[in-house]
C-alpha cells in the first residue's frame, strides 16, 4: 500500500472567481504600460523600482494576464529561497480571474536545494510557472529542457535581483534557454532590481549585455517617499561603550574594509557581550510606542539567540530567524519552515521584534516594520540599502509616515569606513553619456568612505602623517573607482550572499590596472585555470594568480599610492565568477576638487580672516560642488586638509619633502639563477621556481605516481614527505640546475645534513 502526503512545493492554484480589489499604484500602473509595449516583440530588460516599491507585485501582476492567462510558459528564477517564496505568495494572492485571463486554474512547481522545495527530476510538461533556485536549476537543466521547454510557443523568464545576473551561472543558464528554445518560438526576459548598479557598455560590465534593452521602466526613492508610499527615514544613533579596535591590526582593518566581515573573536566578543545587548533591548523598550513593530539585524548566530533570550525576558514577543541553529534540549535544527512560521506571524502581528543575520535583507515583504535596529555595522552600501529599506512601507503603502533607522556605533576610533546610513542616497543607475548630478554625487560618496581612514589619520596628533602631507592632494585623489559585487557562500550553499566591493585608481596605479584588466582573460588562459560550472577560484588558484599579477603588474607596489593585495585578489575573484572586468566609475569633477587651488586663492588674495572664513564656509555649503560628500560630510577633515594645503604654500621647507643628501651608489653584479639557492629562486621567480621544482620531482616519479628517495629508495606519493637536495652542495660550488637536484625523503635528508655539519664542524676545529 503506497502512503501518499500532500506537498505544498508544486500543485494546482485554483483562480479566484472573483476579480482582485487591490489597486496599483500609478507608477506600477504606468511600469505595466511600459511593459505592454514592450511585449510586443521580443525583449531582454529591466524594471528597476526601490526597495519597498513593488518589484514583485508589479511583475506578477503583468505575468499573469500576459503569460499565464495566454497559456504560455513563465520561469523565475532567484538566488535565495525567501525570494522563490516570496514570488509564489505573490503569485497565489493575486490569481484572480480577471488578472489570470478568465483561466480557471494552472500548474506551479518551486525548486531548490531546500527540503520545503521540489527537485528539477519532477518537471512535468503541463508545469505553467516554475519558480526555481539557479543552482538546482543548472544542476538539472536537461529536465527542464528534455520534459518543460519545447511545451509552449513563447517563454518568459523572470530573473529576481537581476543585478546578480552577470554571475556565471546565471549567465550559463540563459545561455542554455536561450540555444534550446525550438526555432520559431519566442524568448522574452525581464529582470527585477533596486540596485542595476552595472548597466555599462561590455568592457564595463556585462549586465547591459545581458539585458541588451536596459531600463524598461524605473522609479526612484525620492518620489515615492514624497508621495507617501514609502516612509521618511528617521536615523538615530545609540553610542555604545564598546572598544574592540584596539585589537585589531593593520592588516585586519584592511581585511574588514574590504570583505565587510570582523574577524571571528572580534565578532564573538561583539555578539556575546551583555552589556552591549542589554542596551540594545533596553533601548527599544523604552521607546516601544514609537518604534513599534522591530526588525533587528544581529552580526551572527549567537547574537541572534542572545538578543531573541532578552526580548522575551522583558516580556517582548520576539522570534529569531536565522540560517542554522541547533536546539539545545532536542539537538535538532532549526528548520526553514520554522523561520517561515516566524516571518508570517511577524506579518500578522503575532510577535512584535523579528531578529536575523541577513536572512531579512533582500526579496522579503514585510510592510508592518516601522523600526530597524542595526546592531552591526557595515562597510558594503548595497547592504546598508537592503536593510534600511525593511522599514520604509509609508502611509499610503499601509505602512507609517516615519520610518526608525536605529544604529549602535560601537567606539572603533575612525579606524574603519563604516556606511552611514543617514548619508546613503538611493542607489542609482550608471548611464552612458553623460553622468548626471546624482551619477557623480554617487561615485564621489563611494570613493570619499574609502578616504575617510585616511582623513582620520591626518587628524590624530598621535600620529605620523608627514609621508603623506608633502604628496599633491590631487595625487592623492582617485581617477575613479572600480565597482562590483560578489556573490559569496554563506551557511546555506545555495543562499548565496551579495557582497560589494570597491576598488579604487589613482594617477600612480592607473596604468598598471589598465594593463592588469586588459589581460584577465589571456591571464586565466594561459595559468589553464579550469573553473568548469565553478563560480570561484580555489585558495591555492587565488594565491598563485594573486602573486602572478603581483609580480607581473605592480613590482614596485610599496611606493604606489593606493595600491592594496585585496584589490587584486577580489578582482581576481570577480571575474573568476563573471568572465568580464568590472565596471570603471570615473571621477569626473576630480580637478573641481582641488584644495591646493582653494589654499592658493587664501594665500594671493587679499582676504581678511573673516573673509578667509565666509569664503571657506560658502565652498562648503555651496550644493553645486562635491566637498561635503568628499569629506564624509565632516567639516573638521575638510578644514584640517585645507590647512595642510595653506601650510605646505606658506612654509615650503617645513611641509615640503626633505632634501636627502644621495647616498653611495651600488651597482649589483648580475648572476645567473641557477647560482642562488632554491629559497632565493622562489622568491625572484617563482614561476620558474615551480617548473624546476616539479622537473626535479617528474625525473624521480614512476609512471604509478610514486616518488623514489635518491638515496635510501624510499617511495611514496605525498610530496610533503620529500625534501630537494642539491647533490653538489652550494657550498662547494654546485649550481641550482635540473641535474645538480634530487629528492630525498626528510629522513635521509636530514640525516644527510647533520653529516655535513659534522665534517664541517671538525673542520673548523
Amino acid at each position: 500500500m503506497v502512503n501518499m502526503v500532500t506537498v505544498q512545493c508544486s500543485g494546482t492554484i485554483q483562480v479566484s472567481p472573483g476579480d482582485s480589489s487591490r489597486s496599483l499604484y500609478q507608477y506600477q500602473a504606468q511600469a505595466i504600460q511600459a511593459l505592454d509595449r514592450k511585449n510586443a516583440t521580443p525583449f531582454e530588460g529591466l524594471l528597476v523600482l526601490p526597495t519597498g516599491g513593488g518589484k514583485t507585485l508589479t511583475a506578477v501582476r503583468w505575468l499573469l494576464r500576459n503569460f499565464i492567462g495566454r497559456h504560455k510558459k513563465v520561469l523565475w528564477i532567484a538566488h535565495r529561497h525567501e525570494l522563490l517564496n516570496q514570488a509564489f505568495f505573490t503569485i497565489k494572492d493575486n490569481a484572480y480571474l480577471n488578472l489570470a485571463g478568465n483561466r480557471e486554474r494552472f500548474r506551479y512547481r518551486i525548486i531548490s536545494g531546500s527540503p520545503e522545495h521540489d527537485r528539477p527530476v519532477n518537471i512535468q510538461a503541463d508545469d505553467d510557472i516554475i519558480i526555481a533556485s539557479k543552482d538546482s536549476l543548472n544542476r538539472g537543466i536537461n529536465y527542464l529542457i528534455d520534459r518543460w521547454l519545447g511545451h509552449t510557443d513563447e517563454l518568459l523568464l523572470v530573473v529576481d535581483e537581476a543585478h546578480h545576473a552577470t554571475a556565471r551561472t546565471y549567465r550559463n543558464l540563459i545561455q542554455a534557454l536561450k540555444q534550446n528554445l525550438s526555432s520559431g518560438r519566442t524568448f522574452k526576459m525581464l529582470g527585477l532590481t533596486a540596485t542595476p548598479f552595472r548597466t555599462a557598455e561590455d568592457e564595463r560590465g556585462l549586465l547591459r549585455g545581458i539585458f541588451p534593452d536596459d531600463i524598461i521602466f524605473k522609479e526612484d526613492l525620492r518620489t515615492l517617499i514624497a508621495r507617501g508610499i514609502l516612509a521618511e527615514p528617521v536615523f538615530e544613533e545609540v553610542a555604545t561603550r564598546l572598544d574592540v579596535s584596539r585589537r585589531l591590526t593593520d592588516q585586519q582593518i584592511r581585511a574588514v574594509q574590504a570583505s565587510d566581515k570582523l574577524p571571528e573573536n572580534i565578532a564573538e566578543e561583539i555578539a556575546q557581550n551583555s552589556e552591549r545587548n542589554h542596551l540594545i533591548v533596553d533601548h527599544y523598550v523604552n521607546n516601544r510606542e514609537r518604534y513599534k513593530q522591530l526588525l533587528v539585524f544581529a552580526i551572527n548566530i549567537k547574537q541572534a539567540i542572545a538578543l531573541n533570550g532578552l526580548f522575551n525576558d522583558r516580556q517582548i514577543k520576539s522570534k529569531a530567524v536565522v540560517s542554522e541553529i541547533r536546539d539545545q534540549a532536542t539537538g535538532s535544527n532549526i528548520s526553514n519552515r520554522e523561520n517561515k512560521q516566524s516571518i508570517q506571524d511577524f506579518r500578522e502581528g503575532r510577535i512584535d521584534v523579528l531578529v536575523n543575520v541577513n536572512i531579512l535583507t533582500e526579496g522579503v515583504d514585510l510592510p508592518n516594520v516601522q523600526t530597524v535596529f542595526l546592531t552591526r555595522q557595515t562597510t558594503s552600501t548595497i547592504l546598508m540599502t537592503q536593510m534600511i529599506g525593511r522599514a520604509l512601507r509609508g502611509e499610503a503603502a499601509g505602512g507609517t509616515e516615519k520610518a526608525y533607522i536605529v544604529s549602535f556605533i560601537d567606539q572603533w576610533q575612525n579606524r574603519i569606513n563604516w556606511v552611514n546610513p543617514k548619508e546613503l542616497d538611493p542607489p542609482v543607475d550608471w548611464p552612458d553619456t553623460p553622468p548626471s548630478r546624482e551619477t557623480e554625487k554617487r561615485i564621489v560618496q563611494l570613493i570619499s568612505v574609502k578616504l575617510m581612514e585616511e582623513f582620520a589619520r591626518m587628524m590624530d596628533r598621535l600620529v605620523d602623517t608627514s609621508e603623506l602631507e608633502p604628496i599633491e592632494f590631487l595625487r592623492r585623489l582617485p581617477l575613479g573607482i572600480y565597482c562590483f559585487a560578489i556573490l559569496e557562500p554563506t551557511e546555506i550553499p545555495e543562499d548565496p550572499a551579495s557582497r560589494n566591493y570597491e576598488v579604487l585608481v589613482y594617477d600612480d596605479t592607473e596604468e598598471m590596472y589598465d594593463a592588469f584588466l586588459n589581460n584577465l582573460e589571456y591571464l586565466f588562459e594561459t595559468e589553464t585555470v579550469d573553473l568548469g560550472e565553478r563560480e570561484s577560484l580555489s585558495d591555492q588558484e587565488l594565491d598563485y594568480l594573486f602573486g602572478k599579477v603581483k609580480r607581473e603588474y605592480f613590482a614596485n607596489h610599496e611606493t604606489l599610492i593606493g595600491y592594496r593585495d585585496e584589490d587584486i585578489r577580489n578582482i581576481l575573484r570577480y571575474y573568476a565568477q563573471n568572465e568580464t572586468k568590472p565596471t570603471f566609475l570615473a571621477f569626473r569633477n576630480r580637478q573641481e576638487c582641488d584644495l591646493a587651488k582653494v589654499a592658493h586663492h587664501i594665500i594671493f588674495s587679499p582676504l581678511t580672516r573673516q573673509e578667509e572664513a565666509n569664503y571657506v564656509n560658502s565652498l562648503w555649503d555651496d550644493e553645486r560642488t562635491f566637498w561635503r560628500v568628499l569629506f564624509g560630510y565632516n567639516k573638521g577633515y575638510f578644514i584640517n586638509q585645507l590647512a595642510i594645503e595653506i601650510r605646505k604654500i606658506q612654509y615650503p621647507d617645513l611641509c615640503g619633502p626633505k632634501r636627502v643628501v644621495p647616498p653611495a651608489t651600488v651597482i649589483p653584479d648580475t648572476v645567473d639563477i641557477h647560482s642562488l639557492p632554491l629559497f632565493e629562486i622562489k622568491t625572484r621567480d617563482f614561476e620558474y621556481y615551480q617548473k624546476l621544482r616539479n622537473s626535479v620531482y617528474a625525473k624521480q616519479t614512476d609512471s604509478d605516481g610514486f616518488i623514489t628517495c635518491a638515496t635510501s629508495g624510499f617511495k611514496s606519493r605525498n610530496r610533503i614527505s620529500f625534501q630537494i637536495d642539491h647533490i653538489n652542495p652550494m657550498s662547494e660550488g654546485g649550481l641550482s640546475t635540473l641535474d645538480n637536484l634530487r629528492i630525498l625523503s626528510r629522513r635521509a635528508h636530514a640525516e644527510r645534513t647533520r653529516r655535513q655539519n659534522t665534517r664541517n664542524f671538525g673542520d673548523e676545529r
